[in-house]
């Protein structure tokens, strides 16, 4: 059984930021900026994963990664550009 410890928050936040990059290099010039993508892609990331290892679920890296890609698609969906951005 995984325990929440030093290691498994480095891998939920190595993640993130993958996740944020990946995100931004797929979208490119729409959504938010790099760095607002690799906050919240780490955010996500370690909330769902120690969500996960303290409900017990197994797999905990990969909730993680699934939550910050969850987490980063609802921030650039929503994303509200200005119309000079849309030109």
């Amino acid at each position: 059984m995984e325990e929440l410890n030093g290691t498994m928050i480095f891998w939920f936040i190595a993640l993130g930021l993958v996740a944020g990059a990946i995100v931004k290099v797929s979208i490119w010039k729409q959504g938010v900026e790099l760095l607002p993508n690799l906050g919240f892609g780490v955010a996500g990331s370690v909330v769902i994963g120690s969500m996960a290892i303290v409900i017990g679920m197994p797999g905990s890296l990969a909730f993680s990664f699934l939550g910050s890609l969850a987490v980063l698609f609802i921030l650039n969906v929503f994303y509200l550009q200005s119309e000079e951005q849309h030109a």
